[in-house]
């Protein structure tokens, strides 16, 4: 990294408060580090990156920073990785404004990356309809012990939406529990 030893001394001198500016950086320096072939290099950047756009929570910033690591992954093979990326950044994205450049790279990514997991899942007789990104985020929380009303907290939804997603999913997959829908879900390899 060209900047290593700017980055930290800006980050001994400022801490946190830095982190912002400083993910930018590791965010150009990981595509540029990407464009150039060094995959592995663009990986921790965009990863170090991912972790301060965290500090400040700024959802353009995080999503372009996951979008960027899914774009890293998938050059270094593991699509897995690049579309739980993908799915992330989606994810933080969600309802929010974000910045229109990043709302391209958003669905640019997803073209590139593809939706693998749903579209086998739609094949004939499987699912009545395609899921949506937010109905897999929300399939993917179903799995754990988290509430409705707590997976609504980590997606900044509220409960009412929650349910109504669960709804839809249970609709979708053809099933009338959430362990039947989270059973049903990996049967088909959503989660």
């Amino acid at each position: 990294m060209e900047s290593a030893p700017a980055v930290a001394a800006v980050q001994q001198a400022w801490g946190d408060a830095a982190a912002l500016g400083i993910a930018r950086l590791f965010l150009v320096e990981g595509r540029l580090a990407l464009r150039d072939g060094d995959v592995a290099g663009a990986r921790l950047m965009l990863q170090r990156s991912v972790v301060l756009s965290r500090v400040w929570g700024l959802p353009s910033q995080v999503a372009a920073a996951l979008t960027s690591v899914a774009e890293a992954a998938l050059a270094a093979g593991d699509r897995a990785a690049a579309t739980a990326a993908l799915a992330e950044a989606r994810d933080v994205a969600g309802g929010d404004a974000i910045w229109p450049f990043v709302s391209r790279e958003l669905d640019a990514a997803a073209v590139r990356i593809g939706r693998r997991p749903a579209a086998v899942a739609r094949r004939p007789g499987v699912l009545v309809e395609e899921l949506t990104d937010r109905e897999l985020s929300i399939l993917r929380m179903l799995a754990g012990s988290a509430s409705q009303r707590e997976i609504g907290a980590a997606l900044f939804l509220s409960i009412n939406t929650v349910k109504g997603y669960a709804k839809s999913l249970y609709r979708k997959l053809d099933v009338g529990t959430r362990q039947d829908a989270v059973q049903r879900a990996r049967e088909l390899t959503l989660i």
